[in-house]
This record gives structure tokens, sequence and C-alpha cells, in this order.
């Protein structure tokens, strides 16, 4: 099992001068470190408006900044919006392109649809049309990549013979991942030929039957939009690794707990935005509309396996829980809210000298 960071980009109010581009540079910092003791990978999303819980809305511009100070972790673009009114399908093309070339051919390319209230009605974003304008971008963008004129007619997007530039390196195109929380979604991933990143942090109920699934149908994609396929299934969680339990939870179990409520808090209110009608968010509004004011707290986080915390051995045991299920790729949030990034740092490093040698 490999091992990748995941940001949101999460400066804790109230803010100073600095603090939200402090939390920039000291994620860069951690990347740094996450790449010297053996990360795999690491990913950022897009959201826009959402305050403390993300200010990560040009993730493609810090992300080129990441690729200037490493040389083998690889970028992830996690998630690219592509609802049209977020990205035109040809800028997504666009920058990928120049992200991969940036970063010498180590671009993933995340993708997805949005699930926040407070994003879709920011953009003026319809939520009945969202799952159909990610999936028509999604089966554009690899064509955009692949071939030197490129057109497309279709009652929602148009556009005459053009040749998209530049290309990315990687050969035929960068691998296209989907992230997502509900089990059906896994599935449209499957049948789609790409990866797809689990929100394990909400959810990781019937994980090993949805790797097993995945995997079912991903070896003969039914509806494949690129030239190769990308067979890998990643988990998401949170993850501070102390000296021992009693140093994890000093240290690191305020900003896992701040983080696990702000996403309960965040996309609650998809569960009454109004004019979700379409049955793909229905998920969603089911698992937020009781949430109102509960707090999850660390037995209900544990059982949930919602967060890697602990001294290594503990740790360990965690992270063996998600690699029995089958998952590839394990995702980790390290940067949340509260954290200290003198105790991120440090907790890096003993993950990486305790924890993932024993996966190798």
């Amino acid at each position: 099992m490999k091992f990748g960071l995941l940001y949101e980009i999460e400066p804790m109010r109230p803010w100073g001068e600095t603090t939200v581009a402090d939390a920039f540079w000291e994620a860069l910092e951690q990347v740094k470190v996450a790449e010297e003791v053996g990360f795999s990978h690491v990913f950022l999303v897009e959201h826009h408006f959402l305050d403390q819980f993300s200010v990560s809305s040009s993730p493609e511009v810090w992300l080129s900044a990441v690729a200037q100070h490493t040389s083998t972790i690889r970028i992830g673009h996690g998630s690219r919006l592509l609802p049209f009114k977020y990205n035109n399908p040809i800028r997504s093309a666009e920058m990928a392109a120049v992200l991969d070339i940036m970063s010498k051919g180590r671009l993933d390319f995340g993708t997805a649809r949005s699930a926040s209230a407070v994003e879709l009605e920011g953009f003026g974003i319809d939520p009945n049309v969202t799952r159909a304008q990610w999936d028509e971008a999604l089966h554009m963008i690899p064509k955009m990549w692949t071939q030197d004129e490129f057109s497309w007619d279709s009652p929602t997007f148009q556009m005459p013979p053009r040749n998209v530039l530049p290309k990315p390196v990687q050969a035929p195109h960068p691998p296209i991942w989907m992230s997502g929380t509900q089990p059906s979604s896994s599935v449209v991933a499957a049948e789609r030929g790409i990866g797809y990143m689990h929100f394990s942090v909400t959810s990781t109920d019937d994980l090993a039957e949805q790797v097993a699934e995945y995997k079912r149908l991903v070896a003969d994609p039914t509806d494949p939009v690129g030239l190769v396929t990308n067979d890998q299934f990643a988990a998401f969680t949170m993850m501070f690794c102390g000296v021992d339990d009693d140093d994890a939870m000093r240290r690191g179990y305020e900003g896992v707990s701040w983080y696990a409520n702000m996403v309960e808090h965040t996309y609650s209110s998809l569960a009454t935005i109004e004019g979700a009608t379409d049955s793909s968010y229905d998920w969603y509004k089911q698992r937020f509309a009781d949430v109102g004011g509960r707090v999850r707290e660390e037995a209900e986080m544990r059982a949930n396996h919602s967060m890697i915390l602990g001294g290594p051995e503990t740790c360990i045991d965690e992270v063996q829980w998600y690699a029995d299920q089958g998952v590839d790729l394990l995702l980790l949030l390290v940067q949340g809210g509260p954290m200290e990034h003198d105790h991120i740092v440090d907790s890096l490093r003993r993950f990486g000298a305790e924890v993932m040698p024993k996966f190798a």
C-alpha cells in the first residue's frame, strides 16, 4: 500500500495578518518532509467560499510551486471541479497539461462535481446538472490531451475543431481520478476506468465490499474515458502519529476533532439545498440531514476509522485495517485546524520512520 497526503488548507480563525499565507507555506514544507520519508502522492482539493474549512480555490498554483520544491512525489490535482460554471473543460485540460509539464510528468488528475451548497449556489450552479456535466467534461478532457484536432457538439457544450495545447508530458495522458463518498460513486469511477478517492473520513461502511466491487468492474470498464485505466482505490482519513498514544491525543486530537466536525457542518447544508432533486445527491441528504449540532466524539471516530491517531503501534494497527480492506493508496490529512506546524512535521517523520516501513 502506498501513502499520500491530502490538503484542504485550513487556517483556523481568528486570522492574523499572515495566517492564511502561512497555511500554504507550511503545507509546502510538510510536503517536502513527506517526500523525504517516502510518501508517494500529495493531493490538493479545489474549494470556494468555505472560510476556515478550506481556502484552496486555485490548487494548480500551489501544486506548481510544490513541483518546483520536490522531485519524486506525485502531484495530485484532487479534485478539479468539472461542472462548467466552475471550470471550462478546455481550461481544465490546458491547466492539467501545463502542470504535468512543470512537474516533469508527475501529475495525477483528480476530478469532482462538488457537494456543498455554499459553493454550488455561489457559482449559480444547478445541483441537478453537476453529475452530467462532470461526466461530459471527463469524456472530453482526455481527447483534448491526445488529439491534434478536437471538436464537440452536444446540447450543453459546443466547440469547433481546435488543437488544445500544450499536451501533457505523460503518455498517453496523466492518471485520472474521481473523488466521492457514497457507495455508488466507486461504481461510476470503475465504469469509466479511473481511480477512485473515497472520502472515508465520513463513512467507511462496507469499505472492503466497495473496494472488491470497484476492482471487479474496473478490470473491464464499460464506459472508459481515457486511453489507459487507472485501477487504484484510495481511502482518505486523518492522521497524527505521536511518541505514544497519550502524546498523540495531547498534540493531535484537537485538530482531528476540529476537522471531522467541520466536515459535518460544511456538507450538512446540502440536505436542504433548494432545488436539489437529482437522485445522485440522495445519499448525502440522508447522511447529513440529522447532523444538526451533533459533535463527533473520539469513540465514534475510532469505531469509524475516521482517524489514525496514536503512537506508532496504534497507527500501524489502524493502517493495517485499511490494508485489509484492499486499499491501494491511503491519503492522510495532517493539517487540521489548530494543529501546529512543528508537530505535524514531527508526526510525519515518525510515521515515515516507524509506520510506513511495515507496509513496504
